[in-house]
């Protein structure tokens, strides 16, 4: 896949292995009365979607707090519950 241009993303920092990346947010979607968040890390003025990022997302006013998904099963819940959402949306298309 090739690299989404930044156009109008709303991104973030995040501290990882102990260096500082920025990802923009590409989808958001809720579960299981959570939010979450794709991200893919931002290069300049591209969005690497080769290797997506999935984060819980706490909004309070305008701020986002994002937190790690914390246990396998509850990780490919998630993943799974994303891909019925998305499959049931193209097909209403």
């Amino acid at each position: 896949m090739e690299n989404e241009q930044l156009l109008e993303f709303d991104t973030f920092n995040l501290e990882l292995n102990g260096k500082e990346i920025e990802f923009a947010i590409t989808e958001e979607f809720d579960f299981e009365g959570k939010h979450y968040i794709l991200c893919g890390e931002v290069n300049g003025d591209e969005i690497n979607d080769e290797e997506v990022y999935l984060f819980r997302a706490v909004m309070e006013d305008t701020e986002i707090t994002v937190e790690s998904i914390e246990t396998e099963e509850e990780y490919d819940r998630i993943v799974e519950a994303y891909y019925e959402q998305n499959v049931e949306m193209e097909t209403e298309e």
